[in-house]
């Protein structure tokens, strides 16, 4: 059983650390194709791939972008892979080569411009999402593998625009707010928002629930989202200047209960993570994992009880489709990796 393994490997050596970039990169952006094809991308321009599970690794300067902090990677194969920078002017880059030129297939330089987080339902339709400008946050989607991008606005079920509220924005933490589903129309997901106010919003605007996150602050709420399928996910957040507090930090969602009160769509764990965690994955059947700052947790349950596997701090994680393990990156120039099968 899946269990039964994560737990001997716990006695054993739970993490195991990859490599600690000599530039000491802080990296939040992780895409990890297979368990041999790793993306990273993070802050001072830095970018790198490793085609033998970690190994070695071959990082890559991004000509004219070596002071930007790119959030978030999204790897495609072990030469395709695109890059997001977050703010002003905020760019998508693409590379086919792996990563020795890349093309910018985005760009927006109005002021307040801030990118969060990608994500891609197939190698061709990907949506990345940004902070708001004049309180509508800023989407774009592709359907061409992230060759061209089309803005567009959501609009709430009477056709108004939809809004978020002032000091609510995506954090751009780990590149996981967003996550389209397997299922459904392409644009069919869910993200999710925090600061003064946090709530999971479906992609079109047309369904959102306020969630019981920490609130009133610009370091709390809502940071990653994973839906294990078109109803059932996990939430993860916190407080982000006090990562070690472990309230209203997790929230398990059911959304088989749309139309009845909140608490019956979303339900807190009987043991929480210990503290702040800002990158959630499914493993598979009840069994998840999930990071931060202040160390790595797993649920072998549904999220109802977690336990600590390591204090090291790391900003992001990435399962690979039937991969062996679960990656991790963080501030430092640190890649870890923990085995789950």
């Amino acid at each position: 059983m899946l269990g039964s393994s994560i737990q001997a490997q716990l006695a054993s050596a739970p993490l195991e650390l990859l490599v600690a970039h000599s530039g000491k990169a802080s990296f939040r952006g992780l895409s990890a194709v297979s368990d041999q094809v790793i993306w990273v991308s993070g802050s001072k321009g830095t970018v790198g791939r490793s085609t033998d599970g970690g190994k070695h690794w071959k990082w890559m300067p991004v000509a004219g972008h070596e002071k930007r902090d790119f959030r978030d990677v999204e790897g495609m194969d072990s030469t395709t892979a695109l890059i997001m920078a977050v703010g002003e002017p905020a760019v998508i880059l693409r590379t086919t080569d792996g990563g020795q030129q890349w093309q910018t297939v985005f760009s927006d330089t109005r002021p307040g411009m801030f990118l969060d987080a990608m994500h891609f339902r197939t190698a061709a339709i990907g949506l990345v999402v940004g902070d708001p400008i004049g309180q509508i946050p800023f989407m774009a989607h592709t359907v061409d593998g992230g060759k061209t991008w089309q803005s567009f606005q959501i609009q709430q079920a009477d056709g108004s625009a939809f809004l978020l509220d002032s000091g609510e924005a995506f954090f751009a933490a780990s590149g996981s707010n967003v996550q389209l589903l397997n299922q459904g129309k392409a644009g069919n997901g869910w993200m999710v928002t925090g600061g003064n106010r946090s709530r999971l919003i479906h992609t079109d605007g047309q369904a959102f629930f306020d969630l019981p996150f920490l609130p009133g602050g610009s370091s709390r709420g809502a940071n990653s989202v994973a839906m294990r399928d078109n109803f059932r996910g996990i939430i993860v957040g916190g407080d982000f200047a006090n990562d070690t507090a472990k309230a209203n930090n997790c929230l398990i969602v059911d959304l088989h209960q749309v139309g009845t009160p909140m608490e019956q769509v979303v339900s807190r764990p009987v043991t929480p993570p210990a503290g702040y965690r800002s990158s959630i994955a499914h493993i598979r059947g009840k069994q998840w994992i999930t990071c931060g700052t202040s160390g790595v947790d797993i649920s072998l349950d549904g999220g109802i009880n977690w336990q600590q596997l390591s204090k090291e701090s790391f900003h992001a994680l990435s399962i690979p489709p039937k991969g062996n393990y679960a990656y991790l990156a963080g501030g430092g120039g640190r890649i870890a990796r923990i085995r789950i099968r």
